[in-house]
């Protein structure tokens, strides 16, 4: 399948395209990866060194990539970060203009109770890409946000992503009993997957799983490209234990 994917790009530390990019690859998908930023590293490693694609150069580069034919026969988009509204503002433009089966838009805005872009920016990836995607993978706060309803637990967590009225969602970090749950909600129903709550994970793992699933749900249907995703994830964060840096090579070649 033809993949675009646009989301942040770093050099060190698999986030953003850095982790989607290789799960879409390892599949054998045709991959077109345009970046949002080109960081150093994570800000979480630190103060980054990089910049910002800006919204015109973008129009520019999409413009350039239908010249050539480059986007035609797309199957799937991944959006992930956004650095600014004028950003999604042309993501959304050329949604309007190409015909591309299936979206899936990794809400990337906050965690542990704040939003870490702009209000704005938020908003516009509410108002631009909720309303054209397939499926939505938000962390528990990103589902809380983005559909105005207090997500605690998992009944909470089924009753936010219902109330988007999407397709698929596909929710990560949600308080359980046992620990943390993932959960995909479809119209047919709700698989979960828990797993004990980590004091320290690296970053990227919603970005990795993102990439993972549509990898997976480009061939399969939901349900079984959740469990293909997740058994990827898992072993990922098992290798990546005690570092600071997701191992994600290590898990899709099962080392």
């Amino acid at each position: 399948m033809k993949v675009l994917s646009i989301s942040s790009q770093v050099v060190w530390g698999p986030v953003g395209n850095s982790a989607a990019v290789p799960a879409l690859q390892a599949k054998g998908h045709e991959v077109l990866a345009l970046p949002t930023v080109m960081l150093s590293n994570h800000p979480g490693h630190g103060a980054p060194a990089g910049l910002r694609v800006q919204a015109e150069d973008m129009a520019r580069m999409f413009a350039a990539l239908e010249a050539l034919g480059a986007l035609s026969g797309l199957d799937a988009l991944l959006t992930g970060y956004f650095a600014s509204v004028g950003q999604v503002e042309e993501v959304a433009r050329l949604l309007d203009r190409i015909p591309v089966p299936f979206l899936l838009a990794d809400p990337v805005m906050g965690d542990h109770g704040r939003l870490y872009v702009p209000r704005d920016v938020a908003e516009a990836i509410r108002r631009h890409l909720l309303p054209r995607a397939n499926c939505l993978t938000p962390n528990a706060f990103e589902l809380a946000w983005l559909s105005g309803n207090e997500v605690t637990d998992e009944a909470s967590a089924i009753a936010a992503a219902r109330s988007l009225s999407l397709p698929e969602v596909l929710a990560t970090s949600v308080p359980a009993h046992d620990g943390l749950a993932t959960l995909l909600v479809t119209p047919d129903g709700v698989h979960r997957i828990t797993a004990p709550k980590l004091v320290k994970v690296p970053n990227g793992t919603g970005d990795f799983l993102s990439g993972l699933y549509l990898a997976a749900r480009l061939e399969q249907a939901p349900r079984q490209a959740f469990a293909s995703a997740m058994r990827t994830l898992a072993r990922a964060i098992a290798l990546s234990s005690g570092t600071t840096v997701l191992n994600v090579a290590g898990a899709l070649h099962g080392s």
